[in-house]
């Protein structure tokens, strides 16, 4: 399958946006914040050796979140900021 083929079945796929949220000041301390796409969880951070790293959630149902790499980048810049002492 060549790289145009793929992308146009790939693309309308990846319409999804992430939104980050941080439940309150302790959790951003704790360095957590969540990843939703619409209302599926999509991931969480947490602190590990003082850097937040991201965990994927498995959907309930076993299906698939699709998110593009611009939305995954700009979620994961906007997570950075939240996290961040005042």
């Amino acid at each position: 399958m060549g790289r145009s083929q793929l992308s146009e079945r790939i693309v309308p796929d990846l319409s999804h946006d992430l939104h980050v949220s941080v439940a309150s000041p302790e959790e951003a301390e704790s360095g957590v914040a969540e990843f939703w796409v619409g209302d599926h969880l999509f991931g969480s951070t947490r602190l590990e050796e003082g850097e937040p790293v991201l965990r994927i959630e498995p959907r309930s149902d076993g299906g698939e979140i699709a998110v593009t790499a611009q939305s995954l980048a700009a979620a994961l810049a906007q997570a950075k900021l939240l996290l961040e002492p005042s």
